[in-house]
């Protein structure tokens, strides 16, 4: 062997060497600081988790970190431009993820990304302070990254043919890798396997399992995965004999009805974060905010709604709405049906398909855009013939300095639809008016709420559902002279999330 050729030989093994050696230390650097936000910046629980709690999960994690920190560098040819890279975007992701769990108190998930289409909307809902970082660290980053390009350009060496055959190796073996990392969630996935013995599930808590397991631990278990695990004895035969015996329990009820569905109208009313804050321990306020709709309760038939999450989680309630199915069943690492299973949603047995069937007209109106939680997309598998959104409603108006189009607009909507089709309708309404951020909206409200925590943004709430109070008593009494009976469903979808860590404490969860 000629001195040359041992000469490369050292080289190689000082580059693969220096490579790994930077991708320890960016891998670490962008695990700890994942960590560091996810623990709400305190350093002592991070130290304890790394080195006293969760070692090896710690360990794995960082492990996936460094694969994917190789598979950059193949990518990018550079090392520490991979490093800059990954660090940087370890900073905001775990910026919005402290964010997120502070505002709703849930982790950031894979399908969060698909939120990046609704950015305008996602920066009205959080801090201007937040959104100054965010920019600020953007800027940087920016600059950083151009800058290296530009540095990179001054010092390009002559194309090396071998250089490029293992960064082309590195890529397709890493490529792969991160692939099957991917398949986290598929049964015997090896990476799963070597997570199990140190992590501790839990399926109903994502945030509880990020805590347990890491960020990227938590991260991995919510990636795609089959929707729903197989029931215990679940048969074609065992399906027939269970929709034969509730279909002969259905012909008793209706044989006591005498009115045909199909000349009924149906309307869901959906109506963002609407709640009655009064039933919180420890909120007070000058003035009731729903005196009508206490009313309307007392005189119909009503009760109480659980949602399936505080604070957020509109298309999680609005699924359960429309399919009649509960999130219960479905895989614990399924925090989004709307955006994680969309492509499955034409299986889905829905309220739509079953009216479409009996001759009626199916409209969804949503005064908003199109993108949110792929309702477009997700519309058009529950079968709706129509939807109407912010740009093809015909009433759009706003109160005072609130962005969001009216519950009064919305109602309008509604009530245009009743009158100009004359065969039976559904329609589905899920308004904006009352969606957060709160503060800023009416400059000039007669309400004082103490207790809440935030009491401007509680003054601003409980004008939006007086706002929403007065709507919907104009909207039923025009119901009511309408020539075709019409049944009117409302529910709201969330509690807002304004509320301080002493009232979620002191009230139980279904009285949330």
């Amino acid at each position: 062997m000629g001195k040359q050729e041992k000469n490369n030989q050292k080289s190689a093994a000082y580059l693969i060497m220096k490579t790994l050696l930077i991708g320890l230390i960016t891998a670490f650097v962008s695990n700890f600081l994942l960590q560091l936000f996810q623990n709400d910046l305190e350093f002592l629980l991070v130290y304890d988790f790394i080195f006293e709690w969760h070692t090896e999960i710690f360990v794995i994690s960082t492990g996936i970190i460094i694969l994917l920190y190789l598979w950059l560098t193949a990518l990018l040819g550079n090392r520490w431009g991979s490093s800059f890279l990954i660090v940087g975007v370890s900073i905001i992701i775990g910026l919005i993820n402290w964010q997120k769990i502070t505002i709703r108190g849930e982790p950031f998930y894979p399908s969060d990304f698909q939120m990046v289409f609704n950015l305008p909307f996602l920066i009205k809902m959080v801090p201007i302070s937040f959104i100054l970082v965010i920019a600020v660290l953007f800027v940087i980053f920016l600059t950083g990254i151009v800058l290296y390009f530009k540095k990179r350009r001054e010092r390009t060496t002559p194309f090396n043919k071998r250089n490029a055959l293992k960064r082309i190796l590195l890529f397709g073996i890493t490529s792969i890798l991160l692939s099957y990392v991917g398949l986290f969630n598929q049964e015997g996935n090896k990476i799963r396997a070597a997570f199990d013995p140190y992590a501790y599930w839990i399926p109903y808590s994502q945030q509880m399992n990020y805590y347990n397991n890491g960020f990227v631990g938590g991260f991995l278990y919510n990636l795609k995965t089959q929707s729903i695990d197989k029931p215990i004895k679940y048969s074609e035969t065992n399906i027939k004999q269970l929709v034969s015996t509730y279909q002969k329990e259905a012909e008793k009820i209706n044989q006591t009805r005498s009115e045909a569905f199909e000349e009924i109208n149906l309307v869901f009313i959906m109506n963002e974060s609407f709640s009655d804050p009064l039933a919180l321990e420890g909120v007070t306020a000058n003035k009731d905010p729903i005196p009508n709709t206490r009313k309307i309760l007392a005189e119909t038939t009503s009760g109480k709604v659980f949602a399936e999450g505080y604070g957020g989680g509109t298309s999680n309630s609005e699924y359960e709405a429309l399919t009649g199915l509960s999130l219960e069943p479905l895989s614990s690492n399924v925090a989004t049906p709307y955006t994680q299973l969309s492509q499955k949603m034409e299986k889905v047995p829905v309220v739509t398909k079953l009216l479409v069937d009996r001759g009626y007209s199916t409209t969804a109106i949503h005064p908003f855009d199109t993108t949110m939680y792929k309702r477009s997309e997700v519309y058009d598998s529950f079968g709706f013939d129509t939807f109407l959104y912010d740009k093809t409603m015909m009433f759009t108006e706003r109160i005072a300095e609130n962005p969001y189009i009216s519950d009064e607009s919305a109602y309008k909507e509604v009530l245009e639809r009743l009158e100009s089709v004359e065969q039976p309708q559904f329609i589905h309404l899920v308004t904006m008016q009352n969606h957060m951020g709160y503060e800023g909206k009416y400059p000039e409200t007669l309400f004082d709420v103490e207790g809440s925590g935030n009491k401007e943004e509680a003054n601003n709430y409980f004008q939006d559902i007086e706002y929403s109070d007065q709507a919907i008593v104009s909207f039923l009494d025009k119901i009511d002279q309408l020539n075709k009976k019409t049944v009117v469903v409302f529910w709201g979808d969330h509690l807002p999330s304004l509320y301080s860590e002493e009232i979620l404490k002191n009230n139980d969860i279904r009285s949330l």
